[in-house]
């Protein structure tokens, strides 16, 4: 079904006809259909035009075929309006007990949450920026985001569309209560770093709601709706009903099951006091706006305390309750609610939350804290300036914790080498020769960021050096100057990580991997020598020359083998010469508080990023980076006389 809604906005009756016109993936027209109307003067209705697409190619996130649909008034020979809505075909389907299926195929959601900046660029995101990260997304084996936690802009859910991406749309962070933003204590404030969109949710949440859905439901990527977000730390009564805050319940909030009963703790519910607004009444209103505006997509919450939440009513209100970080409540929620279902979605970046997923059918997946870093949440930790949690840090580039997504969601064989000193690593030598844990376990409970590695092969001889490797490899062997460190299993290793201890010397570490019996894999890293040279690359050599397009260089310092320097910070100055401007430089650190619009910086990890936009006229840009007497040949980006491939 089509809906139009139609307006005659002459003074006098009109007598039309709306033509929809539908076309494949291949831009073949598949149906056509035609509805004559009459309306009076600056009378509105409502058109449903009903059309059949035979045989349908599915919309799927590893196949994401997208259709049109051109509408368009036609009045006698004059064309009034033409109106172009993208969408998609497909399925889908929760079950409580197998979990989710897309177009009839069981799939986990790899999700991660997204924040709505893209680092040095601000909130203001260019598409290629956009583009960039959620290839690098893809390559992870992520199909899915949530957009935390507000509505995120159009033109990242087209995307999301084009590549293939699952997208929960998350409507609000606060309803009738505000956060407190100093962690979200029972105090509360009014000044001015406290206030948020409850001073506005009471006039507008309706309108927000609703405005946001339809700009957003022919998406094909959209398949939830989320009304909130950990909303229970609002709501007082919520938080003291499960005495997990009583001062003699022992245990750790994250780890440990609640104190009391599902029916202990809805006593203790009931007996709180509601307070001026009540949580299960507010959350059934949202869903019931909802549901009038879309029944195809089920309803679903970010619950941080689903202990209460599942019986309170608030559950009752959802179709799927989201758990964040709440993976001990899975199995004890499922069994007091079976026909309810459950899933993450906001869980540790750890192998630890993506285990209890693959061991329970019933949770359909999960959205990892976070895909890519952002700005904010330092907590009083100058000069940090982002939480240094994802698995792509704030300028785009990978980080170790990438590599142990990738061998844990792509079939294809993975293998990555990182390094540390032993006394700054988890681990230690146990009497036996065995790299240990110093603290048996601590993998199970490891937090947002990841435990400090290196990915360079440089210390100081001698130096007892912690190899870690990231592998889906069944069997890995290590080397160290061509002799071998010995081989390990990859069901040996609870934790998912290969481990080797050995005293640095200078050479070459190298990798080799087995995987499924008969696939190889391989990965060298080389000790550096003093930067002889700066290498730079582009990911796009031509851009638009429409003022938004943009591309993203990447400065890498090398030694004279051109062999990548990793463990040096210096200033690299860069030069852009042409037709494009300089939107800004980072260096991916989360201490990084340098100037972002400048020409230069002190790089990390022996890198640094500069994103040039183009301008308005045609011609060629080169782009040039220096540091000290270092220089790197020149990067030309043709700037060409036509639309760009991001901007429509």
């Amino acid at each position: 079904e089509i809906d139009i809604r139609v307006k005659n906005a002459f003074l006098e009756r009109k007598t039309a006809v709306i033509r929809t016109t539908c076309f494949d993936p291949n831009n073949n027209e598949v149906i056509a259909v035609e509805t004559p109307i009459s309306l009076d003067a600056q009378q509105e209705t409502m058109v449903t035009q009903t059309a059949v697409i035979p045989t349908p190619k599915l919309w799927h996130v590893d196949q994401p075929n997208r259709y049109r649909a051109v509408t368009y008034l036609k009045e006698d020979d004059t064309f009034h309006e033409i109106y172009e809505t993208p969408f998609g075909i497909r399925t889908t389907h929760f079950d409580v007990d197998e979990g989710f299926f897309l177009n009839g195929e069981n799939t986990l959601i790899k999700g991660v949450c997204l924040d709505h900046d893209g680092g040095l660029v601000g909130t203001a995101v260019p598409d290629g920026v956009w583009r960039q990260r959620l290839t690098t997304l893809k390559e992870m084996g992520c199909n899915a985001i949530r957009m935390a936690h507000n509505p995120s802009s159009e033109a990242l859910l087209n995307l999301c569309d084009e590549m293939g991406f699952l997208v929960q749309v998350e409507f609000f962070d606060e309803w009738n209560n505000p956060k407190d933003k100093r962690l979200n204590n029972i105090d509360r404030h009014d000044d001015e770093i406290s206030r948020g969109y409850a001073e506005h949710f009471q006039e507008w949440a309706e309108s927000d709601l609703k405005r946001t859905m339809l700009r957003d439901r022919n998406h094909p990527c959209v398949f939830q709706w989320s009304i909130g977000n950990e909303i229970e730390w609002t709501f007082l009564r919520h938080k003291m009903a499960t005495g997990y805050f009583d001062a003699n319940t022992p245990g750790n909030y994250f780890w440990a099951l609640p104190p009391y009963s599902f029916a202990d703790i809805q006593e203790r519910y009931e007996e709180l006091p509601k307070g001026q607004h009540v949580l299960e009444k507010t959350a059934r209103q949202l869903a019931t706006w909802t549901r009038e505006m879309d029944s195809t997509r089920l309803v679903i919450a970010n619950c941080i305390l689903p202990s209460v939440s599942l019986g309170s009513g608030y559950a009752d209100a959802l179709d799927v309750v989201g758990f964040s970080y709440r993976q001990v409540m899975y199995d004890a929620s499922h069994e007091a609610f079976p026909d309810k279902g459950i899933m993450g979605t906001e869980n540790l970046g750890q192998w630890h939350e993506w285990m209890h997923v693959i061991e329970r059918p019933f949770i359909s997946g999960l959205f990892f804290w976070t895909g890519i870093g952002y700005m904010g949440e330092s907590h009083d930790k100058w000069p940090q300036k982002a939480l240094p949690s994802g698995f792509i840090d704030v300028a785009g580039f990978k980080k170790p914790s990438f590599y142990l997504m990738k061998s844990l969601w792509q079939e294809d064989p993975v293998i990555h080498l990182t390094t540390q000193t032993l006394d700054t690593s988890p681990y230690l030598v146990d009497e036996n020769g065995a790299v240990v844990e110093k603290e048996p376990g601590a993998w199970r409970q490891r937090l947002w960021v990841w435990h400090d590695v290196n990915e360079h092969w440089n210390y100081k001889p001698g130096v007892v050096t912690a190899i870690e490797l990231y592998s889906n490899c069944d069997e890995v062997e290590m080397f160290v100057n061509g002799r071998s460190l010995g081989s390990q299993l990859l069901k040996d290793q609870e934790d998912r990580i290969f481990k080797w201890v050995v005293p640095f010397e200078p050479g070459t570490l190298e990798a080799r991997g087995v995987y499924n019996n008969d696939q190889q894999a391989a990965m060298m890293i080389q000790t550096a020598a003093e930067p002889a040279a700066l290498q730079v690359t582009s990911d796009r050599l031509a851009l638009a020359a429409d003022g938004y397009d943009v591309a993203r260089l990447v400065a890498q310092l090398v030694d004279a083998n051109g062999h990548p320097v990793k463990h040096l910070e210096q200033e690299i100055v860069f030069t852009v010469n042409g037709n494009c401007r300089i939107l800004g430089v980072d260096n991916g650190s989360p201490q990084n508080v340098q100037d972002y619009q400048t020409d230069r910086l002190t790089i990390s990890q022996g890198r640094a990023l500069l994103i040039v936009q183009a301008g308005n006229v045609g011609g060629e840009t080169a782009v040039t980076a220096t540091s000290g007497s270092l220089s790197s040949l020149p990067v030309k980006i043709t700037i060409e006389d036509k639309s760009s491939p991001y901007s429509e």
